[in-house]
C-alpha cells in the first residue's frame, strides 16, 4: 500500500456524475493504493449539450439535484467527510449553504478544474464575476490546471477565502493498449483530427485545411463553437460523436490538431493528453496555458494564434515527415505515462485535498 506523506488520514468525498458505481475505476482503484480513506459519492449527470436552454432546463437542475443529495450525505450520514472534492460550481453552491445552515466548519470544500471567462458585455462580465465571488466564497480549495490561471483568479478575486492551486489534467483511457489499431476498410481514406469546444479556433483550422490533401474529422457538438462558419469540403463535422466512437476516431486518426483562440484559461489540454496516450502526433496552438503540457518539437508542434500559414505548413510538415512523426509520438506516449496518466492525476490531487 503506497501510503502518501500526509499529516493524518482523513475521510475524503468525491462526487463523479460520470457513472453510477465508479468503485472499479481506475481512479478508485489509485485511491486505494493511495491509502487514503475516501467514498465515491456518484450520479450519471450527463451534461452534453448543443445549446444553453438544454443546460438551463435540464443539465443545471440535474446536477443540483445531484449536489443535495450528495451533500447530504456528506454531512449527515456516516462517515462524514473531512473534506468534499467537487467538480462544479452548482456542487460548491450547494455543499457550502448546507454546511452553513448546519453551523460546521467541515467539510472543506476542494473545487477541481475552475475555469472563469468573461464576457463581451460589461454588464455580463460583472453579473459572472459576482456570482463566481460568491462561489468562492463557499471553497476552500481550487484547482486549476495552469499555473497562469492561478495568478490570474489570485488577482481577479484577491478576497476571496479560497485558495487557489495548480495540478496538471490526468486521466485514463479505457480500452487504450487493449486492441491494436483495426486495418483499414476498404475506401477508407487517412484523416485528420480534430475536437473539442472550449476557446476553439476552428476558423484558422478550417482555412488552412484548404490546401491539405487529407480529410479533416471535427468532434464538436456545440453549434457556437461552429456557428458562422462555412465547413469546406474536406472537412467532416460528428456532431454526436462520444465515448467509444470518439476514441476509435483518436485511435485511427494520422495525427491531431487542436486550434485554439484563447490564450488566457485552461483550452485543448484534455484533447492534446488523450492524442499523446495514443501516441499522436499533435499540432497545438502555442499558448502559455499549452506550454505546460507540451514542448515544441518534442511532444507537439506549436503554431501562433490565428496563423493560417503555418498552421498549413505544419500540417504539411508532419504529413510527409514520417521520422518527426514518429520522435513525437515516442515522447508524447512517455510523457503521458509519467505526467498526465491517472496515477499522476490522483497523486496531484491528492497533495492539495488531503494536505
Amino acid at each position: 500500500m503506497d501510503i502518501l506523506p500526509f499529516s493524518r488520514p482523513a475521510m475524503i468525498h468525491f462526487t463523479l456524475t460520470y457513472t453510477h458505481d465508479a468503485s472499479d475505476t481506475p481512479f478508485a482503484q489509485e485511491l486505494r493504493a493511495a491509502g487514503i480513506p475516501h467514498r465515491l459519492l456518484c450520479g450519471q449527470v450527463l451534461m452534453r449539450y448543443r445549446s444553453r436552454i438544454w443546460l438551463l432546463l435540464s443539465g443545471w437542475p440535474r446536477l443540483m439535484l445531484f449536489a443535495l443529495r450528495a451533500a447530504c450525505t456528506s454531512m449527515l450520514r456516516g462517515p462524514r467527510a473531512h473534506t468534499a472534492v467537487l467538480g462544479s460550481d452548482i456542487e460548491v453552491l450547494v455543499y457550502g449553504m448546507l454546511r452553513a445552515l448546519l453551523l460546521r466548519r467541515e467539510p472543506r470544500i476542494v473545487w477541481v478544474g475552475f475555469i472563469y471567462t468573461q464576457r463581451a458585455s460589461k454588464l455580463a462580465t460583472a453579473l459572472r464575476r459576482l456570482y463566481f465571488s460568491m462561489v468562492l466564497a463557499c471553497a476552500d480549495k481550487v484547482i486549476c490546471h495552469s499555473s497562469l490561471e492561478v495568478e490570474r483568479y489570485r488577482q481577479l478575486f484577491a478576497s476571496a477565502r479560497a485558495k487557489f492551486h495548480y495540478i496538471p489534467h490526468g486521466l485514463h483511457i479505457h480500452g487504450r493498449g487493449d486492441t491494436p489499431p483495426r486495418p483499414a476498410s476498404v475506401g477508407e481514406q487517412p484523416y485528420i483530427l480534430t475536437a473539442g469546444r472550449s476557446g476553439r479556433d476552428y476558423r484558422t483550422l478550417f482555412a488552412a485545411m484548404a490546401e491539405v490533401p487529407l480529410d479533416l474529422h471535427v468532434v464538436c457538438d456545440s453549434e457556437q463553437a461552429l456557428a458562422g462558419l462555412t465547413v469546406p469540403p474536406n472537412v467532416h463535422v460528428l456532431r454526436s460523436c462520444y465515448d467509444g466512437d470518439y476514441i476509435d476516431q483518436l485511435r485511427h486518426a494520422e495525427l491531431v490538431v487542436v486550434p485554439l483562440g484563447v490564450n488566457d484559461i485552461s483550452a485543448g489540454q484534455m484533447v492534446v493528453i488523450q492524442a499523446m496516450a495514443f501516441g499522436k502526433p499533435t499540432i497545438v496552438t502555442d499558448t502559455p496555458t499549452i506550454r505546460e503540457y507540451v514542448t515544441h518539437g518534442e511532444q507537439s508542434l506549436l503554431v501562433r494564434q490565428g496563423d493560417v500559414a503555418e498552421l498549413r505548413a505544419a500540417i504539411m510538415w508532419l504529413l510527409h515527415d514520417r521520422a518527426l512523426g514518429r520522435r513525437l509520438s515516442a515522447n508524447a506516449v512517455r510523457t503521458f505515462e509519467e505526467r498526465f496518466c491517472m496515477r499522476a492525476f490522483v497523486r496531484g490531487l491528492l497533495s492539495v485535498a488531503a494536505a
